[in-house]
């Protein structure tokens, strides 16, 4: 945690391979080349963004899913969805879209 507290990475360029002349990287106070910074540290996040957008992609999925399909318990699904992010919508897909998948 420490290390990336003491990151300051100052960029309006997008990677590693992509720094503009105004880029400038520092680690613990001192500028250094960003080439030295490790890929890995670029890497996080994008990885991160990823799996945040299927995520949001997932729970709007559920979101469209209940309001269309559901007949009795509607509101109740689009409210839990609401409230709860991801984890209503993994509540609504193990409770309700899979035993209607089964049927």
């Amino acid at each position: 945690m420490n290390t990336f507290r003491n990151i300051l990475i100052a960029s309006t360029a997008f990677g590693a391979g992509l720094q503009s002349a105004f880029a400038k990287c520092m680690l613990n106070g001192v500028e250094i080349p960003c080439s030295q910074i490790s890929p890995v540290l670029w890497a996080i996040p994008i990885v991160m963004g990823i799996i945040g957008l299927l995520f949001f992609v997932f729970w709007l999925w559920m979101l469209i899913d209940a309001i269309k399909n559901e007949k009795e318990n509607k509101l109740v699904w689009v409210l839990v969805i609401l409230f709860l992010n991801l984890l209503g919508a993994l509540i609504y897909y193990f409770a309700a879209k899979r035993k209607r998948i089964a049927k």
